[in-house]
């Protein structure tokens, strides 16, 4: 019989093209962990609808009335917290811009999850806005089109900032390897692992 753990949750977030796929990705092959993507659980039904140029702008309290995007964030929420209640320990992926930047929106999101505060991480992934735009011209996907033409709403000072929640910082910029090494080494400083 396997030792029983309480399932940790990973919230990496980031502008688009900063590079929270990729990491993302190695870590939930380096972690075993599940993956949850806010675009892939939800791109094809929110590009279907003429959502694909949002700019999410951060906020720190819940909408009156909820957008596509709050539905959206809604799926990828109920599916993680159905993950960790299985017992599953969960890495999510989305901009989570108003959740890294209020501490009452990160309460709400840790709160959502239903696990304890000490098992949710945020995980930012620090990408300056110049490689950013360059990322997003080398790959040329539709929905980066606009934002290439005008990147300055998604990459306001206000959407780019440190997050103002406890969080681990990912270097955009170095090799996908060494963001692994370094976020393990400082999770694990975290959780009082040698």
């Amino acid at each position: 019989m396997t030792e029983e753990r309480t399932p940790e949750a990973i919230i990496v977030c980031g502008v688009p093209a900063s590079g929270k796929t990729t990491f993302s990705h190695d870590l939930a092959r380096e972690l075993r962990w599940t993956l949850l993507d806010l675009d892939t659980l939800t791109n094809p039904l929110f590009e279907h609808m003429g959502g694909e140029f949002l700019v999410d702008v951060p906020t720190a309290e819940p909408t009156a009335r909820a957008s596509v995007n709050d539905i959206r964030y809604t799926c990828l929420f109920d599916t993680a917290r159905e993950n960790l209640a299985l017992g599953n320990s969960v890495i999510v992926v989305a901009p989570f811009t108003s959740e890294r930047t209020f501490p009452s929106a990160w309460n709400r999101l840790v709160e959502r999850l239903a696990v304890p505060h000490s098992r949710v991480h945020l995980a930012w992934m620090d990408t300056p806005p110049e490689e950013v735009v360059n990322r997003m011209t080398r790959r040329g996907a539709a929905r980066d089109l606009e934002k290439v033409k005008d990147p300055t709403p998604f990459l306001s000072a206000e959407v780019t900032r440190p997050p103002g929640v406890d969080h681990l910082r990912i270097d955009g910029l170095l090799a996908p390897g060494e963001q692994i090494e370094n976020f393990l080494d400082d999770l694990g400083v975290r959780q009082g692992v040698s």
